[in-house]
């Protein structure tokens, strides 16, 4: 026989499932987890070009994450610039993009990444 505690631990279950489902139904989008950090983050995107030993800020963020999209490589990179804080690398040799966590998970977000 299944105990009370059970069942109550079921019945609560059911009762989220449900509550998820209705949202769904009545057209409510719950954001992700990429979406949740990025509002989260309370710092500027900042998106860095490097050439070699060159880096130069680069504004358009959009434009930014289709490049570094095109790289197919990005890996987790503390770096501390005078541009700012970079949390991401995204590079082919020498060449690539840096970003910070904000501008990274933006990105993320795009139809194309």
């Amino acid at each position: 026989m299944i105990s009370s505690k059970v069942w109550n631990i079921i019945n609560v279950s059911l009762g989220l499932v449900s509550i998820l489902l209705f949202l769904n139904l009545i057209g409510v989008t719950l954001p992700t987890i990429g979406q949740a950090q990025y509002l989260l983050d309370r710092e500027d995107p900042l998106c860095v070009i490097y050439t070699g030993e060159e880096t130069t800020a680069f504004n358009n963020l959009d434009r930014c994450c289709l490049e570094a999209r095109k790289l197919s490589l990005c890996l987790p990179d503390k770096i501390q610039l005078e541009q700012g804080r970079i949390d991401w690398s995204c590079s082919a040799g020498k060449n690539g993009y840096l970003l910070n966590n904000k501008a990274y998970n933006y990105c993320r977000q795009q139809p194309y990444w």
